[in-house]
């Protein structure tokens, strides 16, 4: 293995698996000039958050229902962090800390004013040990409230990803009193475009207008539903019967909804298809073993069967136009090749016959499909796979919390800086690492990555991650980089799809 590495990281990058062609479709829908300010706007979904507070969230996903009604200190636009109910980010000489000035004069929907005390509430907050988004904010050791409106926060040194963080449910805000009296959990009280008019939970949440929001053109129509639809199918029925104006779609339905005189929207993105693995749980501590299950995986049958080829086969989970991609390793399937015998060799070497685990997955279709691929390609090695679909929030109480479970067949989402996953996946301490595991060296690296604002120096740490990334793989199994899609119908616009997988529908309008 130790001279597969030499090898990869030299010479032309690897060229083991066709990259999908995604141009053929936009990303964006372009704002029209004639849409209906008194219109609804209807969306569904594959995930309902299980609690109204972002600290308690089982999935970045979660944020299709919670942007809205919550705004961070910065926004996910379309090309990077905007700014949101912060105006001005200057970081210090060094890279350890930064002073953020707020937007001044607004408030909570509760009537609750907005200042540095709430937002150094919230951070705390969302940082504390606890806290499901933590590893969002892994590389904040302090806050401060200067003044009423400057906020002072300090890093480990890792300032690159902060602004990103920031952006995502890690910089959310929420009301301190809302905190305080309980409220939170049933009902969201934010600084956001919309307020919840009606909440039906786990099935859907109807959104109307904030009176006196500081960003109009975030309120193109009077009112939003937003639906949690599992069932791919089902969500595509609704969608193209016209119950819905918009909707997530697999990739294989991309061509099917442009038939049916719908929109659609495609981007790759940075969230991956994952095999994940509690380390502290044997023979998942064992890196052989690892690096066998990175063997029997079969990636490009996967991305072809359930993805129509829109979901690049990769063992690493760093997208190609990011910062952590390492061009001589490329793809990394050159170092593990889909090659179920030497899978099988390498096991039985380390006496691991005859294991039975189970995995779990979401209760969503094309993840269930994804299992019992899984399940399929283990058995090919000699171990067999008893599939769990449940809801998210069960997942990561037997994975995450309890840590009773082995092994996941899931996805991630959101990841948008290499930094995040790190703080969320890789480190000792991070949320969704149950077994603790990791390598001193890769964090080395990873901490050198995160170090800069340059993105060239920024790639100088992580590809040398990367590189040991592949003598020593950690205990998850990045399959493929999916390109997510939603659709729209023809009245709809304003929308694009995000980086980080989601759709961006903040400045979304309905023509008449």
């Amino acid at each position: 293995m130790a001279a597969v590495v030499a090898l990869a990281g030299c010479g032309d990058a690897p060229s083991s698996s066709t990259e999908p062609d995604t141009n053929e479709y936009p990303s964006e829908i372009a704002l029209a000039d004639d849409f209906n300010e008194d219109a609804t706007f209807s969306f569904g979904y594959t995930a309902f958050p299980p609690s109204w507070d972002p600290t308690k969230s089982t999935s970045a996903a979660d944020r299709i229902f919670y942007i809205p009604v919550y705004d961070g200190l910065f926004i996910e636009g379309i090309d990077g962090p905007e700014p949101g109910l912060v105006t001005d980010y200057v970081p210090n000489d060094d890279g350890t800390s930064v002073t953020m000035h707020l937007r001044e004069g607004l408030t909570f929907s509760d009537g609750t004013p907005w200042d540095a005390e709430a937002a150094k509430f919230n951070l705390d907050r969302n940082r504390a040990e606890g806290s499901r988004i933590a590893g969002e904010l892994s590389m904040v050791t302090d806050v401060e409230a200067v003044d009423d409106l400057t906020l002072k926060v300090d890093t480990d040194g890792s300032i690159g990803a902060l602004q990103v963080s920031l952006s995502t449910r890690g910089g959310m805000v929420v009301s301190p009193k809302a905190v305080e009296s309980g409220v939170i959990d049933d009902e969201p009280v934010g600084i956001g475009p919309y307020v919840t008019t009606a909440i039906s939970p786990g099935i859907e949440a109807t959104y109307e207008r904030t009176p006196d929001y500081w960003d109009p053109t975030a309120q193109n129509v009077a009112k939003r539903v937003h639906k949690f639809i599992a069932d791919d199918q089902a969500r595509y029925n609704a969608l193209v019967s016209g119950e819905l104006d918009g909707a997530q779609v697999n990739p294989d339905q991309v061509n099917t909804v442009q038939e049916a005189g719908l929109l659609p929207v495609l981007k790759p993105s940075s969230l991956f298809l994952v095999m994940g693995m509690n380390s502290a749980k044997p023979p998942f501590d064992n890196v052989e073993v690892r690096k066998a299950l990175n063997m029997a995986i079969d990636r490009e049958g996967i991305s072809q069967g359930l993805y129509d080829g829109l979901c690049t086969p990769q063992a690493t989970p760093f997208p190609k136009d990011g910062v952590a991609y390492n061009e001589e390793i490329g793809d990394g399937l050159d170092v593990y090749p889909y090659d179920p015998e030497k899978a099988k060799e390498i096991l039985e070497a380390e006496g691991v016959t005859d294991l039975k685990i189970d995995t779990l997955t979401p209760n969503v279709t094309i993840y269930t499909k994804f299992a019992e691929v899984v399940q399929d390609n283990l058995a090919d090695v000699g171990i067999t796979v008893n599939v769990r679909p449940m809801p998210s929030e069960q997942l990561v109480q037997e994975f995450l919390i309890d840590k009773t479970a082995p092994t996941t067949s899931s996805v991630t989402t959101g990841i948008t800086d290499p930094h995040m996953l790190w703080g969320s996946f890789l480190a000792p301490n991070a949320p969704q690492n149950p077994g603790g595991v990791y390598d001193e060296e890769m964090q080395k690296y990873a901490m050198e990555g995160a170090a800069s604002l340059d993105p060239a120096e920024r790639n100088e740490g992580y590809s040398k991650m990367v590189e040991r990334w592949m003598e020593w793989p950690p205990a998850m199994v990045p399959v493929c980089m999916i390109h997510l899609a939603a659709a729209f119908g023809d009245d709809i616009s304003g929308v694009a799809q995000h980086t980080s997988g989601l759709p961006n529908m903040r400045h979304v309008a309905k023509s008449d």
